[in-house]
């Protein structure tokens, strides 16, 4: 297959969603598949691209911006000229990573008469813009990366027949049990026999971290007894100033706490699997809500154990034995009960470690998530440019609910 690509930032900084796209492309190329990339903005994630892309597209504009007539015609100008490279390109198929990219994915699967496919990475917006709703009208198939997504867009008005879960899959080689995980302690600064506890993500207000670093303060342990490292860097915020005062907020709690001596603060990292091995627990305290938690997947794949929510898609990854490791929303006393249970299982349960890693292996492994979009996509080009997206209609009674009934969006992430 020849397959059109749309990114917006091809970025390690932005999370999960950028790492399983290009995991889906690598091994879509190497399985012989010809990937075009489209995207708006550079990202460190371009020279891994530059190994296998047939070719690769920077345009300005995936939207066409409609608040005055000034930007509207400047913009639909500026959006003319993004899909005219585009246009060059005889894709089999059109895939796109979000809904965001669907007025742009939808015009050219329509002007070159090919299937759109769409990757629903996140849950339904309480609205949506009039372009958007246009695109998403001409997807052949869409794809969520768990069955928390899927119920979420069921209950949005998609068409069941066109949505397929296909997990998120995890690199095992890059993620993996093997290394030295008292020379990463030493160069993380973390004493050899403490209790480590790791955060790794966004510093962005809706991950919560402010739970964990509580839960953390009520273990009562001093600084050459637990550490928690916190990995990670602002990157939704209003501003460089809003984000540098989150992060100062989340440090003066520290300081109140009495924590401060306690916490690493790693900043952006590039060796997370040295230092998930390094780590005896990792926790994920989004209110996101998280789809999927692929860190989660990615601690238990370097044998480490991981807690997170009982909410959106994180009980899809934490599920079997390991629903215990599930923590009620807001529940402070719960998530640090639950680390001081773990604080000594290498001795405790010392299989543990094992059996995160084997239930990866069953679960999530890249190649399964790779060989299901393919099939995605193979499907889509035999059933062509047929258009199977929700009608706005649907969107319309969503919407409508959202805004009547404010606790039916709750209703898709709490389980």
């Amino acid at each position: 297959m020849k397959i059109l690509v749309l990114e917006n930032e091809p970025s390690s900084r932005r999370g999960g969603q950028e790492w399983c796209l290009l995991e889906v492309c690598t091994g879509l190329a190497q399985r012989g598949h010809e990937i075009h990339l489209i995207y708006r903005e550079d990202g460190d994630f371009l020279p891994k691209y530059q190994q296998f892309c047939k070719s690769m597209t920077k345009v300005r504009r995936y939207v066409i911006d409609t608040t005055g007539k000034r930007h509207l015609i400047l913009s639909s100008l500026s959006w003319l000229g993004s899909l005219l490279p585009a246009l060059k390109i005889n894709p089999d198929v059109v895939y796109i990573n979000q809904t965001r990219e669907a007025f742009f994915g939808g015009a050219v699967a329509r002007l070159k008469h090919v299937p759109l496919v769409c990757h629903l990475h996140i849950f339904p917006h309480k609205t949506f813009r009039p372009q958007i709703k246009w695109g998403l009208q001409h997807v052949t198939r869409f794809m969520t990366v768990s069955q928390a997504t899927l119920q979420g867009y069921l209950r949005a008005g998609f068409d069941p027949k066109t949505l397929q879960v296909v997990y998120n899959g995890i690199d095992l080689k890059r993620f993996s049990m093997q290394g030295d995980r008292q020379q990463t302690r030493q160069r993380l600064d973390v004493p050899p026999d403490a209790f480590a506890v790791l955060y790794a993500g966004r510093i962005d207000r809706p991950k919560n971290i402010e739970m964990l670093i509580r839960a953390f303060a009520q273990l009562g342990l001093p600084p050459e007894q637990a550490r928690l490292m916190i990995v990670g860097s602002p990157v939704v915020h209003s501003s460089p100033e809003a984000a540098t005062a989150y992060v100062q907020e989340l440090k003066d709690l520290c300081s109140q706490l009495r924590i401060s001596d306690s916490v690493n603060w790693l900043g952006r990292r590039t060796d997370l699997p040295e230092i998930f091995r390094a780590a005896d627990v990792s926790v994920l305290p989004s209110l996101l809500p998280d789809t999927f938690g692929l860190v989660l997947a990615e601690s238990m794949a370097c044998g480490t154990p991981a807690l997170g929510l009982k909410y959106g898609g994180i009980p899809d990854v934490l599920s079997d034995e390991f629903e215990k490791f599930q923590i009620a929303v807001g529940d402070v006393a719960g998530l640090s009960d639950r680390l001081r249970s773990l604080r000594n299982w290498q001795e405790t349960d010392p299989t543990l470690g094992q059996r995160c890693r084997a239930y990866v292996e069953k679960r999530f492994p890249v190649e399964r998530m790779v060989a299901e979009v393919e099939t995605v996509l193979q499907e889509a080009v035999e059933a062509g440019p047929v258009r199977l997206g929700p009608s706005p209609e649907s969107l319309q009674a969503w919407e409508h609910e959202v805004v009547t009934n404010p606790t039916a969006l709750a209703g898709l992430v709490t389980r």
